[in-house]
């Protein structure tokens, strides 16, 4: 499965901004009229009308709320792949059912204060240390969570974690289920992590492992403010290719950055090094060991 960062051609100026396909231009009566305007951008990237996503466009229905839609695309084996993902996110949101640190509920959303986590560490460099341990133990409970229901999240990231603010408490929320797994109802997202969340070790996806290494990551992420291997902003557009090829090298042979400084260092290596964990649950007995 390639995991490169893809450019995608953005239709704009017609009123129907999920228009986007492969580099060729997908159908659209408007394109020629002035106005129309076509943007080349990595998915994942945002702007004033939503973001993209590897399987749907998510926009703001009211304020509080956002919905998804399926990405259109000229191919129609990832049209099946996009309507898989919604059909199993659907499924596992109804399993979860609610959960204070799971962002609810169906393909109208509950829309996040300030966006995903690592926007939010992008650009704010003060969030104190005592924060930085909340939002370890919390996203680790929500995965702990989904790992109690059976499922395997599978794309455990910054970017599908959310950050919410209610009054002057700022709190985490896992997001985005298209991908995920769940064998007691023969779910299958069919999705791995994305680099650095990957463990370029594993071979067995059906694991709760997959999510450990991941979680290891994010906590490496929140509490240094920063990539493995890598300082200030997470890498963008084309430094995304240079930056996986490098920490697919590095994870490839068993190494990662200096954890003798990091708090929560020794949960760090326990999902990155030493691969001790079975599950998210595990993870969060040690973490509030370190508390």
């Amino acid at each position: 499965m390639c995991h490169q960062p893809v450019l995608r051609d953005w239709y704009f100026g017609c009123g129907d901004t999920t228009k986007m396909d492969y580099g060729s231009p997908v159908y659209c009566a408007e394109k020629d009229k002035p106005g129309h305007k076509i943007e080349k951008r990595v998915v994942g990237s945002s702007n004033k009308e939503g973001k993209c996503g590897r399987t749907s466009f998510v926009h703001c229905v009211k304020e509080g709320v956002v919905g998804k839609v399926p990405r259109k695309t000229h191919d129609e084996k990832l049209n099946a792949e996009f309507k898989n993902a919604f059909a199993v996110e659907k499924q596992l949101l109804e399993r979860l059912g609610d959960h204070p640190r799971i962002a609810m509920n169906g393909l109208l959303l509950e829309e996040a204060t300030h966006g995903h986590l690592q926007s939010y560490i992008d650009g704010d460099s003060k969030i104190d240390s005592a924060l930085r341990k909340k939002w370890c133990l919390q996203i680790v409970e929500a995965v702990a969570y989904v790992h109690e229901k059976g499922i395997i999240h599978s794309n455990v990231g910054t970017t599908n974690i959310l950050v919410h603010q209610t009054g002057q408490t700022m709190d985490l929320k896992l997001a985005d289920f298209g991908g995920s797994r769940c064998l007691e109802l023969g779910l299958n997202g069919d999705l791995i992590p994305d680099d650095p969340f990957l463990d370029r070790q594993l071979t067995d996806f059906t694991s709760p492992r997959v999510d450990v290494f991941s979680l290891g990551v994010v906590i490496y992420i929140i509490m240094t403010g920063h990539y493995p291997f890598h300082k200030g902003p997470a890498p963008q557009n084309e430094e995304i290719y240079v930056y996986e090829d490098r920490v697919q090298k590095l994870f490839g042979q068993g190494k990662f950055p200096d954890l003798s400084d990091v708090p929560f260092g020794v949960v760090i290596a326990g999902c990155c090094c030493e691969r001790r964990f079975e599950n998210a649950k595990e993870v969060v007995e040690a973490l509030e060991a370190e508390m």
